[in-house]
This record gives C-alpha cells, structure tokens and sequence, in this order.
C-alpha cells in the first residue's frame, strides 16, 4: 500500500505479501540509530504495517501512529500489529497530498516516517513540507524511495528489462518521479530544511540468496500475471505489449532456477531534521 491514490501495482495479495516482508532492521536501518524508546513516530503510508510494528517495538514508552488512506488500508495493519501484541499504535486515515493535509497538529511526532511513498507522488515537496510541519522542533523526517534505473538482474535477460522499463514509464505518467530516490536532498530543500540538517545517504537492496531470489522471481511473475493492475497499466500506458508481458512472466519464473541468479537496486535515504 501507498499513501496516495496512484499507486501503480494495486494492492493485490501478492503485492501485499511482498510488502509483509519488509522489516525495520532491512528497510529502516538508516532510521534506527536515531530513535529513543520513548519517541512518538507517524508511519506515512504504512501499508500492511510490518515496519511500523518493527518500529512500535523500538519505542516501547512511545507511540506509533499508521496513516493510510482508508479505513480498509488500515485493516492489514491492524492485523499485523494484533498478531504480534504490539499495542503502542494508533491507526487513522490520512492523506500527506491532501489540500488540508493531514490530521494532525503542527509539533506532534518526533519522528515522521516515509517508506517507498514519495516516489509515487505529483509533489514531493509538498509532501515532505506536510511532514515536517508535523514533525516537532528538532524532530526528524525520514523517507526512502528507489531509484528505479539502477535496478539490474543476473543472469542479463532482455526480457526482464521491462520490470524497469515499465515501472519506470507508468511513475512518471503519474506525475511522480521513478528516480526519487536520488532527489529527495533537493526535495527535502525544496520543503523549507536547512542544508546542515539533510543527511542523503544511498543503500542497495538485493535478492541474493536461494529463497529470497524464489520469492522475487515469483512474486514479479504474479504482479505481471494477466488481470495485475500492474500489468493493466503498463499494457494500457503502450509500455508493453500483452505478448512482451507474458515473456517478462516466463522470464522471471525461469530467472529462479539460474545458477547464481541476483537481484538488485539502490535506494536514496533521507534524515532531515526540523
């Protein structure tokens, strides 16, 4: 899930199953260091809330608070936070593009958090600005957004060009921008922080042993399967073609039985303090 209303792979079960895997070890590590038990944190577009119940248990004497845009979004989240007895949460819906932004009063977290949602948005700066004006002083926004044209596989297969090649053209028919991950320093400028206060940093995400390439060869094999709505949009944008689809998908299962075979692609990481 995503907070915003454009978000191009839908939210099937098998992209939900995708985003159940991250973790705040994995995903958030750039963020960790910086947390004190007793922080009060906005996860902005929590999704199935498996970061953010990561994050609720760093911050014991804290709280996490997870926005998505609709009640039912918050549903996985909820799931998640009950299956593990996590209780230091508040669920709400909420929208950081918004015209009233979100709900929420200037100064209220310590910590504003953002995974994979700024690359989906129109207005990134907009959108960072709303997040620090309800970040405290002193208090810190933290997102992190993939650079899309650094994502590579090995074996080298033309036909796997189109999980970057599509991806790539339906973000920016959005509006958005697919290489985020490499402007959040100048969008986080853009939103009123100070240059001493921006830490732009990069990391690489990888599938690089046996089961994680399994799950990745499978899981883009299912978000491009027919009836996807990733698939719909890119066919639907004149990215792809139905044939060039169905090749990606027997590329990507095949992709999981290479000796060897890798996955990988960089982020850009953000801590800007308020």
């Amino acid at each position: 899930m995503s907070e915003t209303g454009a978000y191009i792979h839908g939210h099937s079960a098998e992209v939900l199953k995708a985003h159940a895997r991250r973790t705040a070890a994995r995903d958030a590590a750039y963020l960790i260091p910086h947390l004190r038990p007793d922080f009060r944190i906005l996860d902005v577009g929590c999704g199935p809330g498996t970061i953010s119940a990561d994050l609720a248990a760093l911050v014991p004497a804290g709280r996490v608070t997870c926005v998505e845009l609709g009640a039912g979004a918050l549903d996985a989240a909820r799931q998640t936070f009950a299956q593990r007895g996590v209780v230091n949460a508040d669920f709400v819906v909420g929208d950081v593009t918004a015209r009233q932004g979100l709900p929420f009063a200037d100064a209220s977290f310590d910590v504003v958090h953002a995974h994979m949602v700024v690359i989906h948005l129109a207005q990134p700066a907009a959108a960072l600005r709303e997040m620090r004006r309800v970040a405290r002083p002193g208090g810190l926004v933290a997102s992190k957004d993939m650079i899309m044209a650094t994502t590579t596989w090995f074996p080298a297969d033309t036909r796997l060009a189109l999980w970057e090649r599509g991806i790539t053209a339906t973000i920016a028919a959005t509006g958005a921008d697919p290489q985020m991950g490499r402007g959040l320093r100048a969008a986080a400028l853009e939103a009123g922080f100070a240059p001493d206060k921006i830490d732009a940093r990069a990391s690489c995400w990888s599938f690089a042993d046996d089961e994680a390439v399994a799950f990745w060869g499978r899981s883009c094999a299912a978000r491009m399967a027919p009836g996807s709505e990733l698939r719909k949009n890119i066919v639907a944008g004149g990215y792809a073609t139905e044939q060039q689809a169905d090749e990606f998908v027997a590329a990507s299962q095949g992709w999981v039985a290479e000796a060897g075979a890798w996955f990988g692609c960089m982020n850009g990481e953000l801590l800007a303090w308020k």
